[in-house]
């Protein structure tokens, strides 16, 4: 692996980074963040608190994926941007090594797109839970549907991010004078994995939610007339596809607009303008909006009235 130290190779980046420092001023980001970021880890702990020792909010199947969200917003809220408030305050990446670089690269490129994966297939396992609840009643149907999907996703997310950014097929470059080390580490240039990253790890996981989100909410809308007689169940549909549809709304706002630009840069379509939205809007700061948002969310919508299963 090689070290950059200098502004010399990333002369582009520097110069938006300079762009972004005077259109809100360091001292504003620092104290805006780090404002955020308190409520927003209080918020993720009393949440998993509740969650994990609450024995009937535990063993509630629709809380499992809820858990692992909120376990992957924390970490992103404790190292991602603890290290982006050290850098704001101290004008550099401390301490100035490849292991900080590849580990911040990890949190904010690998748990940012695994959280995207995660509520991916938490959308498609609510509309599951909504539609066909019968599924998981079965012990086998519930194991195949329910436990090994979100093993497997798991799994897929430490491997694949472990392989690229720790063990990658390439030689990665550091720049301690830009944020999370410039986050631009080498596989992305590779063909297949830039283009697998962009498009399976990022672009694919928004469409499904939005997918998903769309497809619940009119069916709910349309059960309204066949349980007319069934009212207790279709608000619980109806519950369920709010807590849904509230979340991805928060979460999609500044994402679709970030993906489209990239699956814009990938075919080289207004390549310019995709570059430059992709480096203002790829910030923790946003990412932080999202995990409080989310947190909040989950608080106000029943956490402690949930549906059981």
């Amino acid at each position: 692996m090689t070290t950059n130290n200098s502004f010399e190779d990333n002369d582009n980046n520097q110069v938006a980074f300079h762009a972004f420092e005077r259109s809100i001023p360091r001292p504003i980001r620092f104290w805006l963040l780090l404002l955020l970021d308190i409520p927003s880890i209080i918020c993720s702990l009393f949440l998993l608190f509740h969650l994990l020792t609450n024995k009937n909010l535990r063993c509630q199947i629709i809380n499992h994926l809820m858990i692992v969200i909120l376990i992957i917003g924390l970490i992103i809220e404790l190292v991602d941007i603890t290290f982006y408030l050290k850098f704001l305050h101290s004008g550099i990446v401390q301490p100035s090594i490849p292991f900080i670089c590849m580990l911040w690269w990890f949190i904010d490129l690998g748990l940012y797109n695994g959280f995207t994966i995660i509520m991916a297939w938490s959308s498609l396992h609510r509309y599951l839970f909504i539609f066909h609840e019968k599924i998981f009643m079965q012990g086998k149907k519930r194991f195949v549907f329910h436990y090994l999907p979100l093993i497997i996703l798991l799994l897929y997310i430490l491997i694949f991010y472990i392989y690229v950014i720790i063990f990658p097929p390439c030689k990665n470059t550091f720049d301690y004078a830009l944020p999370v080390c410039n986050n631009y580490p080498c596989y992305l240039d590779n063909v297949v994995l830039g283009i697998w990253d962009s498009v399976v790890n990022g672009i694919l996981p928004i469409f499904i939610i939005c997918i998903f989100s769309v497809t619940i909410l009119i069916r709910v809308h349309y059960q309204k007339r066949r349980l007319v007689n069934q009212r207790n169940q279709w608000r619980r549909q109806r519950k369920m596809m709010i807590q849904l549809i509230s979340s991805s709304i928060l979460y999609l706002i500044p994402n679709i607009p970030l993906n489209v630009s990239i699956f814009a840069h990938l075919c080289g379509v207004l390549e310019s303008v995709a570059v430059e939205v992709e480096r203002r809007m790829v910030r923790p700061d946003a990412k932080q909006h999202l995990t409080i948002q989310y947190g909040a969310l989950s608080l106000c919508h029943g956490i402690f009235q949930p549906v059981a299963i």
